[in-house]
C-alpha cells in the first residue's frame, strides 16, 4: 500500500537536497534523549489535552474568560476516549512497529488506513471534517493517496493541519536516518491529507523534533533553504522564515486558523522560545484558534527539547493511558536502527 503512495507525483518524499540540514557536525548528545523520546508523546498528549476547552475560540474570548490564561487540563480526560490528534498519533506510531516483518513494519501505510477506518468507526472524538471525508473513502475501499486527492480537490485544494498533528511518531522511529524520516513523514500526511503544504508541514516538523531529540535547535533560515532547495512550495520557506521567538511573529489571525502551515508555526516557535515547555504551552492557549490541534504539535516539539521530566506532574496525571504512550514512545525509540 505504500508504494502507491510512493509513485504519486505529488508525494514529496525523495528530496535529497533537504538531507543537508540534518547534518548533526559534531555534537555532544544529551545524555536524557529517553526522556525527551517520552516527552514528544507526552508533550503532544497534553498540548492537545490543555486546548480543548477553548478550540475555535479567539484571543479576546479565551482572555475574557480565563485572564490569568489556560493552566490546566480537565481531570476528568483520563478517563475518557483519546481526541484525535493524540489518537491518530497513537495508531500512526503503532502502525510503524506492528508488523510481521521485524522492528519496523513495512506496510504501515495498510496498517495505518485500516486503524483510522476503525477509529472512526468506534471513537472519532474531535474528527475533522477532512479526515472524515477521506476515512469514509477509505472505508469504503479507495486506497491512499486516492482518496486524499479526491476529497482534496473537491474542496478547493485546502491544506488543513489534519496530518501535521499526528507525525510525531515518524521523528521518533526515524530520527538518526533523514531519508526515511522525510519520506514517511510525508507519506503519512498524504493518508489523509494531499496538499504538499500538508507533507511539507509534517517533514518540517519532525526535522525539528529529530534534531531537538539529539539536543540541536534548528536554525530555521538553512531550514528553509533547504525545503526550498529540495522543491518546496514558496510558502513554506516565507511561513518558516518568519517566526520569530515573539508568539505574535506568528500568522494567527481568523483566516489562518485550522491551516497546516500555521500549526506548523506553532511547532517552530516552541523549538526556539526563551519560554519553558509549561510557559509556552500556555502561551501557545492563549493565541486562540485551533488551539488542541497547536498545543499538540508544540507540545510534542516542547517534549522533545525539554523531555518529560519538564511537564508539570499535575498535567501528566490527566492523560488517558498514559502508560501506553511511554511504551510507546520507546517502542519507536528503541526500534530506531
Amino acid at each position: 500500500m505504500k508504494y502507491l503512495i510512493v509513485a504519486d507525483p505529488a508525494f514529496i518524499g525523495h528530496t535529497p537536497n533537504l538531507f543537508d540540514f540534518f547534518d548533526r557536525g559534531k555534537v555532544d548528545l544529551p545524555d536524557n534523549r529517553e526522556d525527551r523520546a517520552r516527552g514528544v508523546m507526552l508533550g503532544l498528549a497534553v498540548g492537545n489535552l490543555l486546548g480543548i476547552p477553548v478550540e475555535g475560540l479567539s484571543r479576546e474570548s479565551i482572555r475574557r474568560r480565563l485572564p490569568n490564561g489556560v493552566k490546566e487540563i480537565d481531570p476528568g480526560e483520563k478517563q475518557m476516549a483519546m481526541d484525535d490528534d493524540l489518537a491518530q498519533a497513537v495508531d500512526l506510531g503503532g502502525s510503524l512497529l506492528d508488523g510481521d516483518d521485524g522492528p519496523v513494519n513495512v506496510n504501515w501505510v495498510e496498517n495505518f488506513t485500516e486503524r483510522l477506518v476503525r477509529w472512526r468507526r468506534e471513537n472519532g472524538r474531535g474528527i475533522g471534517i477532512t479526515t472524515s471525508a477521506v476515512i469514509e473513502l477509505l472505508e469504503n475501499g479507495d486506497p491512499p493517496p486516492e482518496a486524499g486527492k479526491v476529497i482534496y480537490d473537491k474542496n478547493g485544494q485546502i491544506a488543513p493541519n489534519g496530518a501535521v498533528m499526528r507525525c510525531a511518531p515518524v521523528a521518533l522511529l526515524w530520527h538518526s536516518r533523514p531519508a526515511q524520516l522525510i519520506e514517511d513523514s510525508a507519506a503519512s500526511a498524504m493518508v489523509t491529507h494531499y496538499s504538499p503544504l500538508c507533507q511539507w508541514s509534517c517533514v518540517i516538523i519532525n526535522a525539528a523534533i529529530a534534531l531537538l531529540l539529539d539536543g540541536i535547535v534548528p536554525d530555521f533560515a538553512s531550514l528553509a533553504r533547504a525545503a526550498g532547495s529540495a522543491g518546496a512550495p514558496s510558502e513554506v520557506a516565507e511561513w518558516v522564515e518568519e517566526v520569530g521567538p515573539d508568539v505574535e511573529s506568528l500568522r494567527w489571525n481568523h483566516r489562518h486558523i485550522g491551516h497546516t502551515l500555521l500549526c506548523m508555526q506553532f511547532g517552530l516557535w516552541a523549538a526556539q522560545t526563551p519560554l519553558g515547555l509549561e510557559e509556552a504551552l500556555v502561551k501557545v492557549m492563549d493565541a486562540g484558534g485551533d488551539s488542541d490541534t497547536n498545543g499538540a504539535v508544540a507540545g510534542a516539539v516542547l517534549g522533545a527539547r525539554y523531555g518529560a521530566s519538564a511537564i508539570p506532574e499535575r498535567w501528566l496525571n490527566c492523560i488517558p493511558q498514559r502508560e501506553r504512550l511511554e511504551e510507546l514512545a520507546m517502542r519507536l525509540w528503541n526500534a530506531a536502527p
